[in-house]
Parts: C-alpha cells; structure tokens; sequence
C-alpha cells in the first residue's frame, strides 16, 4: 500500500473504530500500515499533526453531505452524526479543533458563515454534546433522546443568535 494522507487517516479511523483514542499510536498506525514509523514520520509530522489529518477528514465528510451554503442546524446534524460514526469521533474533532480550529470546522459552520462567536458556540456545543454521548455509549447508558435533545438545544442556539443580531 503506497503511504499517503489518505491512507494514513483511512488506518489511523480504523484504529480508532476498532480500539478508541487511548490505543492510536504513531507506532501502532505505522505497524497496521506495515511501515517503520520512520516512513510514516516522513508523512505525518507528530501525533499533533495526525489529530488535525484525522479531523480534516471528518470534516470533509461534513463538507460532502453539507457544502458552505447548508442550513447550519443541519450541518450541525451531519457533524454529528460524521462524528458517531468513529469511536471517539468527538473527542479527536474535539483535539483538532483546539490546536486549529479554522483548519477543521467544516465549511457551513465557519466563522465567515455564521460570525465567530455562533460559530465557536455550535461548535462546542456539537462536540461537547456528542462527546458525552459517545462516553455514555461506552458505559452503556442508553442516550436514547440525545438525538432529540441535540437538535433542540442546537435549534435554540442558532435561533437566539439569529434574533440578536
């Protein structure tokens, strides 16, 4: 297999689907790529720069099911449900989007589309809000309204801000 961003991130959301944040390591990735983690440094910088690769793939998923001009409630939506879909999905867009916001927020959420602080509030909102049911999954409490409830409180965010401005 030819090492490529692409096939970096490919392995490294594997990893993530099959044993979560706490077991992808540089060296793990480089072992399940069949490389000496030398290659894969050639590549990918530090696990720094692998979170913000990972999390621009996330967010391109984003961009393809919602492009910039998408209603932001259901971007928002498509966010999370991008993010339910890789174990741990919340918390590695959540690391991303600390180092380097502007690089993983996707296209209908910026700060261009919606102003900074709407955008930084939906965004900590998505993330926080999926992050804590991805952990309850993981406890097996079952977050059967977190669907329901994630649309509401979005909703009511983006229509406050709407009616501020």
């Amino acid at each position: 297999m030819a090492l490529t961003a692409e096939s970096i991130t490919t392995t490294a959301l594997d990893i993530l689907s099959r044993y979560g944040l706490g077991d992808l390591s540089m060296r793990r990735l480089a072992r399940e790529l069949e490389v000496q983690p030398s290659a894969l440094y050639w590549h990918v910088k530090d696990k720094q720069s692998l979170l913000i690769l990972i999390s621009r793939s996330l967010k391109a998923e984003v961009d393809t099911l919602c492009p910039g001009a998408a209603d932001p409630l259901a971007a928002a939506m498509s966010l999370r449900e991008v993010l339910l879909k890789y174990r741990d999905g919340a918390e590695i867009m959540l690391l991303g989007y600390s180092i380097d916001p502007a690089e993983v927020t996707p296209q209908a959420l910026t700060a261009d589309r919606l102003g900074a602080e709407l955008s930084q509030g939906i965004l900590t909102l998505t993330l926080g809000a999926v992050a804590v049911e991805q952990n309850r999954r993981l406890f097996e409490v079952d977050p059967a309204d977190a669907a329901e409830n994630f649309a509401a409180n979005a909703a009511h965010l983006l229509r406050s801000a709407r009616t501020q401005r």
